[in-house]
């Protein structure tokens, strides 16, 4: 497992960018998980789980450039821009994301996520 907060964080994005192991990504995860997107909410322990089927209905991929961290103790924030293709097959590019992370004993306990996907009609 991942040594400090960050570590946590960017092995979950590592994991989300590879087809053979985004499904690994629940092992991040504390039991107890909150994840909230910007039209869904996912808790306990088939979060991690939920979240990934929610994806998989709305984006036929995505992915995130970063572009500056923020770390304060166990809250990790990252800000960047996403950009993939949806469901509908359209291309997306530029959506603003600030993604908030809570992680304690190298599990992800709250998982925050804003961006511009509804302002930039990518999701309704």
């Amino acid at each position: 497992m991942a040594s400090t907060p960050r570590a946590v964080v960017e092995e979950l994005f590592e994991r989300m960018a590879d087809e053979q192991r985004r499904g690994t990504i629940r092992e991040l995860f504390a039991p107890t998980a909150v994840i909230t997107l910007p039209a869904a909410r996912f808790e306990g322990p088939d979060a991690a789980d939920e979240m990934l089927d929610w994806f998989s209905s709305r984006y036929e991929w995505a992915d995130k450039e970063f572009d500056r961290w923020v770390v304060s103790g166990k809250d990790v924030v990252c800000l960047g821009t996403l950009y993939g293709v949806d469901s509908k097959g359209e291309r997306f590019d530029g959506v603003r994301f600030v993604d908030v992370y809570e992680v304690t004993d190298g599990r992800v306990e709250r998982m925050v996520v804003h961006n511009d996907l509804v302002v930039d009609g990518v999701v309704e």
